[in-house]
């Protein structure tokens, strides 16, 4: 699909000095202990906000706020101390991020305290990978070098000419092993008798690959792989070069088709794919020599194959040898970019092409393209490039490869774009051949701009444990604390084996209460204890029991036996959930198979069926809740069908009125789960009977029949003019 290329929504004119977008980088954590840790960061720039969060996975725990002195740029520590902070669990694995909000501004600004001179800078890009220890950094090459002083690459300025330079977030220059500034990557520079290395554009892959092309030089192998940690160059191809054209081959395998011009990457790991444009010879501006390969990288470092298919949309279009640009825009297709004063069909500024058919679907001739710099965001929801005559910079949102331009942009020290990258706030980075400049252009930016600590600095409180020995309290003793069954201690270890079920609870020397509402078996044995509800076991039956850091663990579980239930009660939110008052009773039949009553429920009424069993406990029977709403539905759809009782979500009742439950066994008392309920909701309500029949002596039952005597069946009845409950 052809990309769009929309009206301008703002354009910027505004030129001055700002502040970068801030973010946080260099995060840490050190002096760990049960008691707290100390998290470090830096910012690159001055904040208005920060924040530490914590995470316990994706759940937020608690934003901690920054004061003043930890929002300015630089390096930052903060300690949290455990105690402060009551909302962070035990036991979890927490990380952190740092939140950054910055200055709010308008329209993209140049910064141009930060504008660096290299005398012939070809590529930028920066490591925005949090997983990265090189997270941050910006780099920038020089593919010629100047004597003179005024150039931050000069010798005299204590750098290494031709090479790759590396910057940290706050523009501070970072040096070499030697103390200057400058990596030559291990390769010489043009003069010498090994390789012409001219440094250019470079990538950095999602899992933190770099590659630099060596642009415009036949005696050198046109694409390089940087070791991130020795900076060190290693050609990608394998094979014979010819210094004459470029040309790369292994045996009768054609690797690469010629000279470095233009390269991208995408992809990480397995899935890594690079697409690279190669002219040849070298020399000739004939665009029939240029052509574009893709190769399916993936985790190998080096290629010795054919590539993996020859990408044909560009053929024809390139010709400009020194300024061209590939990138991928993440949603199914690619640009190209290049220096064109006056493009036209065959020889476009910009063209895009889909990579799943290898079509050109757009050839852009009515926008002049000075020095061809092009480049998309981490995320692909970012385009910039250079547009017109007036040192322009255009930048457009994306959306699934659509673009929509934001704002135009003219920078005071730049004539021209020859590379662009994005840092992780959205500031743009960017080198100008022509105004021999490598400086950075600040960006609106409404979002907080979070960075992720790495799996090395999440931490962990320990798991609460009581400091005293414990007891073990229950149904089985009637709650009674003076007569609770002690654990013997054994090497920091709890043991005790007791003949019980039914809820309990285990309980310190310190007067704390520890549970955690859930219903051991012999397939979850097991629960942290917690300051939390009644623990349970099902059936009566002798149990070890023993608590080890916190943790308590039941063995002896007995053979499943049928579950005795010895009545069945309906609470709900009628009665506020209260299962010693306003219970509604469900009455027996004769033999015991089935339980019924009748309630009156409001709309959206919740409740569930509760009964004790042999255990002594009470057991809450609830419907599977399927829709995570938090309660099983009662509405037409399931009134007069037989539900599932399960340990489960509340029921709730989707229209008010009076309702008949019967709950049904089998044809003994003695019955294991599940049970099953049915609901019907009767026509006419109890308390409309109540009113319109006179105090007679009568009997009536909920449907209005009328009789003369007391009814011999059990149930529910009318009797002047008051409810009778039948057994």
């Amino acid at each position: 699909m052809k990309k769009l290329l929309l009206l301008v929504a703002m354009v910027a004119t505004f030129i001055g000095m700002s502040a970068q977008n801030p973010y946080a980088y260099k995060l840490s954590a050190s002096d760990k202990s049960d008691d707290g840790l100390t998290i470090h960061y830096t910012l690159n720039a001055a904040a208005q906000a920060v924040q530490i969060q914590l995470f316990d996975g994706e759940t937020a725990v608690k934003a901690i706020d920054m004061d003043a002195e930890l929002l300015t740029a630089g390096d930052h520590e903060f300690v949290i101390n455990f105690a402060d902070y009551p909302e962070i669990p035990t036991g979890k694995a927490i990380s952190w991020k740092v939140a950054v909000t910055g200055e709010a501004i308008t329209s993209p600004v140049e910064l141009t305290d930060k504008v660096l001179k290299f005398y012939s800078p070809a590529g930028v890009a920066v490591d925005v990978n949090p997983e990265s220890k090189n997270f941050g950094t910006m780099y920038v090459t020089e593919s010629y070098a100047s004597a003179s002083s005024t150039y931050y690459t000069a010798t005299v300025n204590g750098s290494v000419g031709i090479g790759l330079y590396q910057f940290d977030p706050q523009f501070n220059g970072i040096r070499n092993e030697n103390g200057t500034y400058g990596f030559s990557c291990g390769m010489q520079s043009a003069g010498t008798t090994l390789v012409d290395w001219r440094p250019a554009r470079i990538q950095i892959s999602e899992d933190g690959r770099m590659f630099i092309l060596s642009q415009r030089v036949n005696t050198g192998y046109p694409l390089y792989e940087i070791n991130r940690e020795t900076l060190q160059a290693t050609p990608l191809f394998e094979g014979t070069l010819d210094t004459s054209t470029g040309i790369v081959t292994n045996g009768d395998v054609q690797v690469a088709a010629g000279v470095g011009v233009a390269f991208d990457v995408i992809g990480k790991g397995e899935d890594l794919k690079l697409m690279m444009m190669t002219c040849t010879p070298g020399t000739t501006t004939v665009p029939a020599n240029y052509k574009t390969n893709e190769y399916n990288l993936g985790t190998a470092t080096t290629w010795g194959e054919a590539p993996s298919r020859n990408f044909t949309a560009f053929d024809g279009k390139a010709i400009n040898y020194a300024s061209i640009n590939l990138a991928y825009d993440g949603a199914g297709g690619i640009w190209m970019s290049q220096w064109r004063g006056a493009p036209t069909e065959g020889e476009p500024s910009y063209a895009y092409a889909n990579l799943e058919n290898d079509e050109l679907e757009l050839l852009v001739t009515d926008i002049y393209s000075r020095n061809g710099g092009m480049a998309f965001n981490k995320d692909h929801t970012l385009m910039v490039r250079g547009e017109g005559y007036s040192k322009k910079l255009v930048v457009y949102s994306v959306d699934n490869g659509e673009l929509t331009k934001l704002y135009e942009y003219s920078c005071p020290s730049f004539t021209g774009w020859n590379h662009f990258a994005f840092d992780y706030a959205n500031n743009i980075i960017a080198c100008d051949n022509s105004a021999e400049v490598f400086g950075m252009v600040q960006l609106p930016n409404d979002a907080v701009v979070a960075t992720p600590c790495t799996e090395e600095y999440y931490f962990e409180l320990p798991a609460t444990e009581p400091e005293h020995a414990y007891y073990l309290i229950g149904a089985f003793n009637g709650w009674d604390q003076d007569n609770m069954v002690p654990f013997v201690e054994n090497n920091g270890v709890y043991t005790l084996t007791y003949n019980f079920g039914g809820e309990f609870k285990v309980k310190d020397e310190a007067g704390n209460w520890w549970g955690g509402g859930v219903t051991l078996t012999e397939e979850n044995p097991s629960v942290t204890l917690v300051a939390g509800n009644n623990l349970n076991l099902d059936q009566v039956a002798e149990y070890t029991l023993t608590i080890e850091n916190g943790v308590l663990t039941v063995t002896g579980f007995p053979e499943p036996q049928a579950v005795e239930y010895s009545d069945f009660f309906i609470c709900g939110t009628f009665n506020g959930w209260n299962q010693e008052n306003g219970l509604v009773e469900l009455v027996a039949n004769e033999d015991g198979t089935e339980y019924s009553g009748n309630i009156d429920l409001e709309a959206n009424a919740e409740f569930k069926i509760i009964t004790h069993n042999l255990a002594g406990g009470w057991k809450w029977f609830g419907g599977v809740d399927e829709n995570n709403l938090g309660h099983f539905l009662i509405n037409n759809d399931v009134l007069n069908t037989q539900i599932s009782l399960v340990d489960g979500a509340n029921f709730m009742v989707e229209e008010g009125g009076n309702y008949a439950i019967t709950i049904k066994q089998t044809s003994t008392k003695a019955v294991a789960e599940p049970l099953v309920m049915v609901m019907t909701k009767t026509a006419t309500a109890i308390t409309t009977i109540g009113s319109d029949i006179k105090s007679d002596n009568a009997w009536y039952n909920l449907s209005g029949i009328r009789f003369e005597s007391m009814p011999a069946a059990p149930g529910i009845y009318i009797h002047n003019g008051k409810k009778v409950i039948i057994k």
